[in-house]
């Protein structure tokens, strides 16, 4: 089964049993039963995820985020002044996370115009960074993630440096779930000697700790590396003082 079939496969199950509209309706068209059986935004977001999902890669700009909002790439409809803002927001963070490597892009070399991401990258970047994606594209992802496999390139040495990278990325989410797990359920192992939240003594944790966050596995990141990635984060939650 290919990607393409596997994806139908994921929305055919959510979709009512057939058997129950032949026992209890006349024969009707699929556009119909559809649009019975879903609102007009929930089919129309369904059907646009399920043909850009069939890519290998998106534009970062012009498609992924765009996608990120439920938005067609390229569609001529007239975008909202709040929502273009949004969108210009959240190019200029994503910016920032592929220079700070918390976005990983396939061709970062390239003008920030041409940059590419697969489509699972772009999901994983949206929910650490708490972005509020459209349920469609949640679900299809997390299918996407569960059952397709990686593709294979044509040079063992990327196809070696992508798996690195893959892993270096989870070690990522390792870390940054291990402090959130601190946070919540040992708050007093996070603190200073003042009372104050610091990210050095999270790390310190983890690092105590590793076996049970890395399952055996040597973290890819430095100590050094965990301190700034939980910086990062930690800063978010600061209120701005004018």
């Amino acid at each position: 089964m290919n990607v393409i079939d596997k994806i139908k496969l994921l929305f055919l199950f959510n979709k009512e049993p057939e058997k129950k509209y032949s026992e209890n309706f006349p024969k009707i068209s699929m556009s119909e039963r559809e649009e019975k059986t879903y609102d007009k935004e929930k089919l129309s977001l369904q059907k646009l995820y399920e043909r850009w999902s069939c890519k290998e890669s998106w534009l970062l700009y012009n498609e992924g985020i765009p996608l990120l909002f439920g938005i067609e790439p390229g569609s001529s409809l007239a975008i909202e002044d709040e929502l273009s803002g949004k969108i210009e927001s959240l190019w200029g963070h994503a910016q920032e996370c592929v220079h700070k490597k918390l976005l990983p892009v396939i061709n970062p070399e390239k003008p920030v115009a041409e940059w590419r991401v697969r489509p699972i990258d772009l999901y994983s970047w949206g929910t650490i960074s708490r972005i509020t994606m459209p349920a469609e594209f949640s679900s299809l992802m997390t299918f996407v993630a569960q059952t397709i496999k990686p593709v294979e390139t044509h040079s063992n040495l990327i196809h070696s440096e992508d798996a690195r990278d893959m892993l270096y990325q989870k070690h990522r989410e390792i870390v940054l779930g291990a402090a959130t797990s601190l946070l919540i359920n040992a708050t007093d192992l996070c603190k200073n000697k003042k009372g104050r939240i610091v990210s050095n003594m999270i790390v310190k944790n983890i690092i105590e700790n590793e076996d049970q966050w890395f399952g055996g596995d040597k973290p890819l990141l430095a100590e050094t590396a965990m301190t700034d990635l939980i910086n990062e984060y930690l800063k978010l939650t600061r209120p701005v003082v004018g």
